[in-house]
């Protein structure tokens, strides 16, 4: 059966707890706080953790952090009591995978950690699944509002994650990278934006680009976005619908005279990060790799 480590200052509390879960056949340990409790999980990881909010030493919302951080495959459940809601929801947000009030444990807590311990394993089995695999291709497809491409920003860089492919540096600026050429594709692409207007002090180049989100053709327009993961690099294709350009005709922002100007500071910014950049004739379509770095 499961292992629960109860952590909470007030032995009344983790009496309570540990007798719900005990008359259930799980086996519990105890911490009096967040300090105590991550020198019990280096020593005998326990399969979730319950953790009191409000604690000495080191708090509940603390404790979730560094188990996120250095055992992310431990599950944390918080015990809420009145006055704790505010540090709860930080500490959901954090990284803890559910919470029980205090005074519904004898109700809710086995359904709960049931719940969340079914959900650590099929994580696990998901991470052993993938280590199997040596090749995969996804496919998205994006249209032209603002910001439709941030979330496929936050799962590419969380596949080169999974993937051990780059180190958490590495992620940062592969970001970069991508959302530069995300805007360069639904901004100069689709929208057929005009970089120099972005000098324009009255805010020409966001008025233009939001009133052709709304206007025929260039509505209408998708970017394809095709990354090839492999155990040795990552390959990420982006094609707009737009007519194309030849970035040899954009101005080399290195120079001195140019540092000041916005046109080529994307393009710029994605060949540093990316170990190979590509353009297909046309223009309209950009291959960005990646090689493993860890």
């Amino acid at each position: 059966m499961a292992t629960v480590l109860i952590v909470d200052d007030n032995p009344i509390d983790r009496r309570l707890a540990a007798g719900v879960v005990e008359k259930v056949g799980m086996t519990t340990c105890f911490a009096r706080h967040g300090k105590e409790a991550l020198e019990i999980i280096e020593r005998e990881p326990p399969d979730v953790v319950l953790t009191d909010l409000l604690m000495p030493e080191m708090d509940g919302l603390e404790l979730v952090e560094r188990i996120k951080k250095d055992y992310s495959t431990i599950p944390v459940i918080l015990m809420t009591a009145h006055g704790s809601e505010e540090i709860a929801v930080k500490a959901l947000h954090t990284g803890a995978a559910n919470y029980v009030p205090k005074a519904n444990l004898t109700r809710d807590l086995v359904h709960t950690i049931r719940e969340v311990l079914t959900a650590a394993s099929m994580k696990r089995d998901e991470q052993r699944a993938l280590a199997c695999m040596n090749d995969a291709k996804l496919h998205f497809d994006l249209g032209v509002q603002a910001g439709d491409h941030e979330p496929l920003v936050g799962y590419l860089q969380e596949q080169l994650r999974t993937w051990k492919l780059c180190g958490d540096a590495d992620l940062i600026r592969i970001g970069t990278a991508l959302h530069e050429a995300f805007v360069n594709a639904v901004e100069h692409g689709n929208l057929e934006l005009d970089s120099g207007l972005r000098n324009d002090p009255d805010g020409a180049y966001q008025r233009l680009g939001n009133q052709r989100r709304r206007q025929k053709p260039y509505c209408t327009r998708r970017v394809q976005v095709l990354a090839h993961l492999t155990r040795e690099q990552v390959t990420i294709t982006i094609r707009d619908q737009g007519p194309g350009f030849d970035p040899r005709h954009l101005p080399d922002p290195t120079v001195p005279e140019n540092i000041g100007k916005i046109s080529g500071r994307g393009l710029l910014l994605i060949r540093t990060f990316m170990d190979d950049v590509r353009f297909n004739e046309t223009g309209n379509e950009i291959t960005l790799i990646k090689k493993k770095s860890l």
